[in-house]
């Protein structure tokens, strides 16, 4: 009962909280905070442990994010704010990507996660999406995009449907995102 009222507070506020970043809204960040919060006991319940922990990171991140993006002034008249990622972000994020992967796997494998891969591709690109987002590089929506599917997909085979829903809509707003941004963003 109780992981039935948490999973339909965090298919609310995931939507609230997608629509937010979609619009580089500064209030998406608490609101992802309290999402996360019901997303954790989901998934601890289901002993999808790094889908879990990632959403710890997200928590924290949500914090991150909301000093970051004061201090930024994201948001302004002329549009939404992004910045260029250089070759050196792109080739570092990969650097951390394959590793991170790799160890959250064979930690996954250790803690009898029932989809060790799919949940180590999972927790890995949503540490690398997270980062970008909160540094405002518009690459963000494509590592999204692959996360929310592969995501979508997890849910379904565990039977958690409603985060299905959820990780399913987060596809889409990753496209509609990725659009907005590209459209009426301004390099800062």
């Amino acid at each position: 009962m109780i992981f039935q009222i948490l999973e339909n507070a965090a298919l609310f506020l995931g939507l609230v909280y997608v629509w937010l970043q979609v619009k580089q809204n500064r209030w998406m960040w608490p609101v992802d905070i309290f999402c996360c919060g019901a997303i954790i006991a989901v998934f601890a319940q289901q002993r999808l442990w790094a889908s879990m922990g990632l959403n710890i990171y997200y928590l924290i991140m949500g914090v991150i994010g909301i000093l970051e993006w004061n201090k930024a002034e994201v948001k302004s008249s002329e549009g939404v704010k992004i910045r260029k990622m250089s070759k050196k972000t792109a080739l570092l994020s990969l650097l951390a990507f394959i590793p991170t992967l790799a160890l959250l796997y064979f930690l996954l494998r250790a803690a009898s996660d029932p989809y060790p891969l799919t949940d180590a591709l999972i927790g890995a690109s949503g540490v690398i999406g997270t980062v970008w987002l909160v540094r405002l590089y518009i690459e963000n929506w494509a590592v999204w995009l692959i996360s929310d599917i592969v995501s979508t997909i997890l849910c379904l085979v565990s039977g958690l449907y409603l985060m299905a829903l959820l990780y399913l809509v987060y596809t889409l707003m990753s496209i509609v995102g990725w659009r907005q941004w590209k459209k009426e963003g301004r390099y800062i």
